[in-house]
């Protein structure tokens, strides 16, 4: 099947989003009726599967709503999302429960951004570009050219949103960043029938002291299946040389709960790996007609492991900026730093302090055991989350 190119009258847009998973459709949902003229491109058809844990996180549905006034009615229509209102956490013997307030969900990332993507894909403001694989990103006079691998064919803009994450061409190309394995999670991913003891309305995630501070964790999704995954600091899979998808299996034999749990579990497909860059650092997100969002701006929460919050988050955030400088005509890297500055201040700073109490943790597991013990506490519960 070809690239599906919505009609248009010129390849030049005043803003392209290159990436079209959460964090490039909240922007581009916050774009519309702004009066710019946006394309989205990304190099999948839609829908397509992405690993992850599957865990849709209250702030980014509240976000969400936000975002989109109409948004509301399209979730509650949306068959393929799971509740979710509680989560367990168990670590030697121990156990600590979360209840959510916020609106939350699991399910895949095949339907969920699938559900994003089509309702741009039916707005007039929108040009949506499916299958188009970019190759190279140049700088131009005003803005960025964007060159396609197939066709060599190209897209000019004024404003270049980089969404396309941790392996994308755009933070390559626009900052030059090489992976810092300290601040970087080696993960991997199964889906499994005939797994026991679940609650569709409860997600569930394990710790041991081995792999600590990685984690294991276990997601309910529609129709009996569940998401199972297990995050490693990429530092630590290199020092001790771990094999990701052998300590996968290992993780379940140590812990009596999931050894029960999957001991008539079948898997279906295949375990598969991914790379999660974790917002333990704050890199360069934006610089003169430019701005990266979601994984390409390295952006998970180094505890919770959710990446999707500060997805739309930033995608959000971006629009914003860009409105911005649309109205006052300035592109350059002082004016866009704001962006920046703006999202260290809803959610860097608050990822520095966790990493901070993690890693110390982490060294001291005694540290860990006794989050657990006082876990019911107020203070250590708002951490963990």
């Amino acid at each position: 099947m070809g690239a599906i190119v919505n009609s248009h009258n010129s390849d030049h847009y005043d803003v392209i989003i290159v990436g079209a998973g959460p964090a490039g459709c909240a922007c581009a949902m916050a774009l519309k009726n702004s009066g710019l003229r946006v394309a989205l491109i990304d190099k999948h058809q839609f829908p397509r599967d992405k690993v992850c844990g599957d865990a849709i996180p209250g702030r980014a549905i509240k976000l969400l709503h936000e975002i989109d006034p109409k948004f509301a009615a399209r979730l509650a229509a949306f068959s393929e999302k799971l509740p979710t209102r509680s989560t367990l956490c168990y670590y030697n013997n121990k156990k600590l429960d979360f209840t959510w307030t916020l609106e939350a969900y699991t399910v895949t990332r095949e339907h969920f951004d699938n559900f994003l993507f089509d309702a741009l894909k039916n707005s007039p403001e929108i040009h949506t570009l499916e299958g188009i694989v970019v190759s190279d990103i140049v700088r131009s006079a005003n803005g960025y050219t964007v060159i396609t691998k197939d066709s060599n064919k190209r897209y000019e803009c004024t404003m270049l949103i980089g969404a396309d994450g941790i392996n994308g061409v755009t933070a390559k190309k626009l900052t030059n960043r090489e992976m810092d394995r300290k601040h970087h999670v080696a993960g991997v991913r199964a889906y499994y029938s005939g797994v026991s003891g679940m609650e569709d309305t409860c997600t569930e995630v394990y710790f041991d002291k081995k792999y600590l501070p990685g984690y294991f964790w276990v997601f309910p999704i529609k129709g009996g299946m569940v998401n199972a995954g297990m995050g490693i600091l990429s530092d630590m899979v290199v020092r001790n040389k771990i094999n990701v998808k052998n300590a996968f299996y290992d993780f379940i034999e140590r812990s009596p709960v999931l050894k029960e749990k999957f001991k008539d579990a079948s898997l279906v497909g295949s375990l598969q790996g991914c790379g999660l860059p974790m917002g333990s650092r704050w890199v360069t997100m934006s610089g003169d007609h430019f701005l990266l969002v979601g994984d390409a701006a390295s952006l998970i929460d180094p505890v919770s492991g959710d990446g999707i919050g500060n997805a739309v988050l930033s995608g959000k955030l971006a629009a914003e900026q860009v409105k911005q400088c649309f109205a006052t005509n300035n592109f350059s890297e002082a004016f866009v730093k704001s962006y920046e500055q703006l999202l260290y201040k809803k959610a860097g700073a608050d990822m520095r302090r966790k990493t901070k109490v993690l890693k110390t943790m982490a060294r001291m597991p005694f540290l860990f055991e006794a989050a657990f013990v006082v876990g019911q506490n107020r203070i250590i519960k708002k951490f963990m989350k």
